[in-house]
């Protein structure tokens, strides 16, 4: 199973509670943001649509709690948390 997978399927098992990922951003440095799974809104921003099917497949959307909308990409996932459940996963290249 890749960490997309497993980690749509904890984000779905969660239903309204929280879920918390610790991940590693593009420049390095580690990131933690928590998000309910179930907040529903448009998507505003000044980004750019993601083009590469496979890294599209890859990002997940969320509202951070603390900072408005977010999104990470599964293969640099090193934990998630979820219903009081660690996961702890090896990134992907």
């Amino acid at each position: 199973m890749t960490n997309q997978e497993l980690i749509r399927a904890k984000i779905a098992e969660a239903g309204s509670h929280f879920v918390s990922v610790e991940f590693i951003k593009a420049d390095g440095s580690k990131r933690q943001m928590t998000f309910n799974p179930k907040h529903f809104g448009e998507v505003k921003g000044t980004g750019h649509a993601i083009v590469d099917p496979v890294k599209q497949a890859n990002i997940v959307r969320c509202m951070d709690i603390n900072k408005g909308w977010r999104s990470f990409d599964c293969r640099r996932v090193f934990r998630i948390k979820v219903n009081g459940q660690i996961t702890d996963l090896q990134p992907e290249e």
